[in-house]
Parts: C-alpha cells; structure tokens; sequence
C-alpha cells in the first residue's frame, strides 16, 4: 500500500481504533486475512482496511486474548463474517459502519 492510498483510510478513520492515536504509529489493519497474499478482492476493498497503531496491530497478530477482543470489536473477521459488520472505536465508545471511504456512525443505545 503506497502513502497515498493509507492516507485515504487516514482520511476517514482519524485515529487507532484501539487507543486514538494519530501519530507516526499508525498502519493499516486488515479485518479479514488475506491468506498469505492471496485474495486481491479483501486487499484493495476498503471496507477491510481500518487504521490501527502499530503495537495494537502487532498484539492483534501475536496475543490469542487480543485477538479475541479484535473480533468481538469487529477488528478482525473470521472469513465467513461479512465486511458490513461495524467497528468499534475503543477510545470513543463508538461503533461505525464502514462504507467505502467514508464512515456512519451507528445510532448509541439508550443507558
């Protein structure tokens, strides 16, 4: 992925959504795996690429109860979910869908 496509996803996600960080740290996050290289389809649709920082990232890779969360925030999706699914923003408490480059914000639930 090349400076200006992430700067896309940077456009419209604005931070990590794990812990909002807009700094240096910040990579693109593949929600479903793209199986070794594999799948074009999963690699370029926009809908599968969220911004995370780069320890979050790694911890998504590396830490089975990490990756746990990652599926329950719609971080990450196993290969029958679909790429509608919302995300969670963890640093805001917000969930959103994603729609291409933009994103809408799913109605709170009342306390």
């Amino acid at each position: 992925m090349t400076p200006k496509q992430f700067r896309v996803f940077l456009d419209r996600d604005k931070a990590c959504y794990h812990c909002g960080s807009t700094g240096d740290d910040l990579v693109p996050q593949h929600r479903k795996n793209r199986k070794m290289g594999g799948n074009r389809s999963l690699k370029s649709d926009p809908n599968n690429i969220i911004v995370f920082c780069a320890e979050a990232n790694g911890r998504l890779e590396s830490d089975a109860n990490f990756a746990r969360i990652g599926v329950e925030f719609g971080w990450k999706l196993n290969s029958w979910e679909n790429l509608s699914n919302p995300v969670y923003e963890a640093h805001t408490g917000l969930w959103w869908y994603l729609n291409g480059n933009e994103r809408i914000a799913l109605p709170a639930i009342p306390d």
